[in-house]
């Protein structure tokens, strides 16, 4: 076989590509193009392509009719693919499966398929909506929609909101043994997981703590598609299921633990959360935040992506360690600190005072 027939991932995005400037420019301008790449990524996680491409090569003809797609459009499709490294293109029209390609099956340990479809086509609508955004301060999607995203999920399209949940716990999963690695709950009784979606996080943290009593603690549609093995299964007698609006009350617990949920939301909710913990919770009762942090200037892309990301969707923004400690001061609470967890993510401690 010939080497460019073993080469499964490119060295760049846009290998081929017009070179309109010295390395600074041209990197601009890739940036800018990386619109299309995603898009083709987008796409091939959509049709679902990696979970009818078996063990063997398979023609373009088969694959077309198997997804029920125009094959001539699945051929460039499909080239476009292989051009990054994502399938290996054989011949004219045969295709197999790359370690890329494999990682978008559906039956992947990691399901990057699911992250991949999160945003949807509204995540799409979103980001075109940056500029107007950054003009008035306002939150794209609620003045689009007319309402925050999770009320849409659930007042309007079900199928968005539980693809996007599935999205989530996809990512999550990825960075379940160290976020649970980095949690010291050897003290802990009970640990209520604010918004813990379908209960993935809080799954991981009582297999690894056989003591270890859950509430997964979100909106009712949330937690009525809650993981099986918290509602009926293995883990149903150390875990209960409590639909509720921690902007309202939120259950007693020694530990609270809010994973990527303040992040979401201005400043004035975060505090109404936060002053329920204070009310709920018995003096010492610990408060974890699992957050992105964002610094002047950023130590990444991803987190001041993130902060535009918030922006657009949710009306929420990415903080520094100084603004969540306000924040808890204002809750009444008491600040202790941040810890690394080897992950995008850290934890923002405190603890509730006398």
């Amino acid at each position: 076989m010939r080497d460019v027939d073993l080469k499964t991932v490119r060295t760049t995005a846009f290998d081929g590509a017009p070179v309109l400037g010295p390395p600074a420019v041209q990197n601009v301008m890739e940036l800018a193009w990386g619109m299309w790449a995603s898009g083709v990524i987008q796409a091939a996680a959509k049709l679902r392509i990696a979970d009818f491409v078996g063990d063997e090569p398979v023609h373009v003809d088969r694959l077309a009719d198997e997804i029920d797609a125009d094959p001539g459009a699945l051929s460039r499709l499909m080239r476009a693919l292989s051009a990054y490294g994502v399938y290996r293109q054989l011949g004219p029209g045969r295709y197999e499966h790359t370690e890329a390609s494999r990682a978008m099956r559906s039956d992947a340990p990691v399901r990057i398929g699911d992250v991949m479809l999160t945003g949807s086509y509204w995540g799409w609508q979103m980001w075109a909506k940056l500029d107007e955004s950054v003009r008035t301060g306002e939150c794209a999607f609620r003045a689009t929609y007319g309402k925050d995203l999770f009320s849409y999920f659930a007042e309007d399209d079900n199928e968005a909101g539980a693809a996007t949940l599935r999205g989530y716990a996809a990512q999550s999963v990825a960075m379940h043994p160290a976020l649970v690695g980095a949690l010291d709950l050897s003290e802990t009784h009970t640990v209520v997981d604010v918004g813990g979606g379908h209960g993935s996080l809080l799954r991981a943290l009582l297999e690894a703590n056989s003591a270890l009593r859950g509430i997964l603690f979100d909106r009712a549609h949330t937690i009525e598609n809650a993981d099986p093995v918290l509602s009926t299964g293995a883990l149903a007698d150390r875990c209960d299921l409590e639909a509720g609006d921690c902007l309202v009350t939120v259950p007693k617990a020694d530990v609270y633990l809010f994973r990527q949920v303040l992040h979401m939301w201005e400043d004035e909710r975060c505090v109404q959360a936060l002053s329920n913990v204070a009310k709920a919770a018995e003096p010492g009762s610990r408060v974890i935040l699992l957050e992105q942090l964002i610094s002047d200037p950023p130590a990444n892309p991803w987190d001041a992506l993130m902060d535009l990301h918030m922006l657009l969707v949710m009306d929420g923004r990415e903080r520094t360690a100084h603004e969540y400690a306000e924040l808890f001061e204002r809750a009444g609470l008491r600040y202790r600190g941040v810890t690394e967890t080897g992950t995008p993510l850290r934890l923002i401690e405190a603890i509730v005072g006398e």
